[in-house]
């Protein structure tokens, strides 16, 4: 009975994930009419390639999805248990054997994964003109994302191996290593890993920095310097961000949004300040803390009393530990709607803060709807999709939000 339940619910989040990618695109393309808020910027050939960019998009998630669930099953029931008997009889060193044992898991999922991201950016990005990525660019990122995570990954996976092999009890040392090395990487990413891969320069606009610097000032948000981020090197969507925090912490526009006007640059960065103001930050990092707590635990739990030795044939500790993380991440699934929630309700705030920052919420509407135009967003999300997988409010309801406001300050 075990067994079925185990598989049964891996197999539901699966078919779940499937089912709302396809009420999505159903939903989304039966609509012909741009929505009125958007007619002032979108094309009806616009709406159309959108629509054709979410098929193609979603297609390509239901073969990777296909596969994923496939290889996801022959690991379960075939190769985890064949990968412990092999670096069980390489060597005697657990640790080293939970090593080999995660770089073989690794190596692999990153073979199946690399065709599907090749045609994504290659094929799909490329065809709707988003793609500007080189093959060589492609190929070092890999190479590069490989030794961070081969520097990064065998210290913390090390200690997390000599913790659970050393102590039964060891779900609150796995979380508390877990948080901490999250932490890590939060602080490290701006300065050490983010450079890696593109180049951050200075803001050369001085009128755009010192409105941004001033910016920060009013929320009491120090700002020593604006950088510019080559995002153009890999794609032609626009972004800008905060990141890090302490003396980690920077500003980073993407280069392919600064031929936006600079109202309209000043209202997306306000929002950013609204996160932080609303200290929305620290919030997320209290909520996360907790629930890598409590997954950590009930995967602990899982570890415990499962019997997964017993019907998948296995012995060691982090195999085990595998398939309780297995199927204690397909019962979260499940919650991430509620999480989405609390993550909108925070994108309502930023909106609303940085319309009343900037005294007014125009340059907010306009900036929603560029981006939506230029990056070829889904207008008409599906509303079970958009409530179980949107961690921002859908660009039409975030508009609807601030023509609220707008009403107000011209009332």
């Amino acid at each position: 009975m075990f067994i079925w339940i185990f598989i049964g619910l891996l197999l539901l989040k699966e078919i779940v994930d499937i089912y709302l990618d396809w009420r999505n695109v159903k939903h989304s393309t039966k609509f012909k009419d741009i929505p009125e808020e958007f007619r002032d910027v979108i094309s009806q050939e616009t709406l159309e390639k959108s629509q054709n960019y979410l098929k193609d998009t979603t297609k390509l998630g239901f073969y990777s999805e296909a596969v994923d669930i496939l290889f996801t099953l022959l690991l379960i029931f075939i190769g985890y248990p064949t990968f412990e008997r092999f670096v069980g009889s390489f060597t005697n060193s657990f640790i080293l054997q939970g090593l080999l044992f995660f770089g073989i898991v690794g190596a692999l999922s990153m073979i199946i994964s690399l065709p599907f991201s090749i045609y994504s950016n290659f094929v799909i990005e490329g065809k709707y003109g988003f793609n500007t990525m080189t093959p060589k660019v492609f190929l070092m990122d890999m190479i590069k994302s490989i030794l961070i995570s081969v520097i990064l990954g065998v210290p913390i996976l090390s200690l997390l191996l000599f913790v659970i092999k050393n102590d039964p009890n060891f779900w609150w040392k796995f979380a508390l290593v877990a948080i901490v090395f999250e932490l890590f990487v939060s602080f490290i990413h701006p300065l050490l890993i983010a450079p890696l891969f593109n180049k951050f320069t200075p803001l050369e606009d001085e009128d755009l920095k010192e409105k941004i610097i001033d910016l920060g000032k009013k929320v009491g948000f120090d700002i020593k310097n604006v950088f510019v981020m080559d995002a153009s090197k890999r794609t032609k969507k626009q972004n800008a961000y905060l990141t890090g925090f302490g003396k980690s912490r920077r500003v980073v526009l993407y280069d392919t949004i600064l031929s936006y006007p600079q109202e309209e640059i000043l209202a997306v960065f306000a929002h950013e300040l609204g996160h932080y103001k609303k200290r929305h930050i620290p919030l997320m990092l209290l909520l996360s803390t907790v629930f890598y707590v409590v997954y950590i635990y009930i995967t602990f739990i899982f570890y415990k009393l499962a019997p997964f030795s017993q019907y998948f044939n296995i012995q060691k500790e982090y195999t085990i530990l595998i398939y309780a993380f297995l199927l204690s991440s397909s019962i979260f699934y499940f919650i991430s709607p509620i999480v989405n929630a609390l993550s909108r309700k925070m994108e309502y705030d930023a909106d609303r803060f940085s319309a009343d920052l900037l005294g007014k919420s125009n340059p907010l509407i306009n900036a929603l709807k560029r981006l939506e135009k230029e990056n070829l967003g889904n207008l008409y999300p599906d509303p079970l999709y958009r409530t179980w997988y949107y961690s921002h409010p859908a660009p039409t309801e975030r508009i609807y939000a601030l023509l609220d406001l707008k009403k107000g300050e011209e009332a």
